[in-house]
């Protein structure tokens, strides 16, 4: 009786142990498991990060190449739209260009043909540098039919000492069939200290 107690006891003692061994060899698993897990994060965060960036940097290169698309075809409707509305034969260009210094801010421009106003335009400062480094406006595009004219343009802005000022200038021209150019210039006069404005064709 007690040997068959004894070997219950043996098989009972065997059993947990291999039951123990079983549960430290499952949690060890389970625990290499998880290390692996957090090894590898880093890694699976750094190459997520990695392709968003790539995506990210191929779709803006998309949008500039759908920007460009636009600015080109954009570009094309305005001529397209100058060819319909103002055939060569009859188009009328009036440029505004800036050479000045101290004697002249530039304020506003009225341009008349024919004594009857057909534009007239207000610079904002921006503008007003951008002229004065070599920029031309185009303050007028219409058409003209062929024969004598008047252009007249009326030039507003600070003179000299701040004060307000405001000058004309006037050009009588022959328009023939193809398109005309005229600029309204200003610029200063060293000899003269003060703004000197004119209308001369191209």
């Amino acid at each position: 009786m007690a040997w068959l107690l004894t070997c219950v006891v043996l098989v009972v003692g065997q059993v947990k142990a291999d039951e123990a061994e079983s549960a430290e060899h499952k949690a060890g698993a389970e625990i290499g498991a998880a290390l692996e897990r957090i090894i590898e994060t880093p890694f699976s965060v750094r190459e997520s990060r990695e392709q968003a960036r790539r995506a990210v940097n191929e779709l803006s290169r998309d949008i500039q190449s759908l920007k460009q698309t636009v600015v080109s075809l954009n570009r094309d409707l305005r001529v397209l739209e100058e060819d319909l509305l103002f055939p060569a034969n009859t188009r009328f260009h009036v440029f505004v260009s800036l050479n000045v210094g101290q004697y002249f801010a530039l304020e506003g421009v009225e341009v008349r043909l024919d004594n009857e106003v057909v534009t007239s335009y207000l610079y904002s400062r921006e503008e007003r540098q951008a002229l004065a480094r070599g920029g031309k406006h185009q303050i007028y595009l219409g058409n003209l039919s062929p024969g004598q004219h008047t252009l007249s343009a009326f030039f507003v802005g600070l003179g000299p000492n701040g004060r307000e000022y405001k000058r004309g200038s006037s050009l009588k021209f022959t328009k023939t069939q193809g398109p005309k150019f005229v600029e309204l210039a200003i610029a200063d006069s060293e000899a003269r200290q003060q703004p000197e404005f004119s209308v001369r064709e191209w």
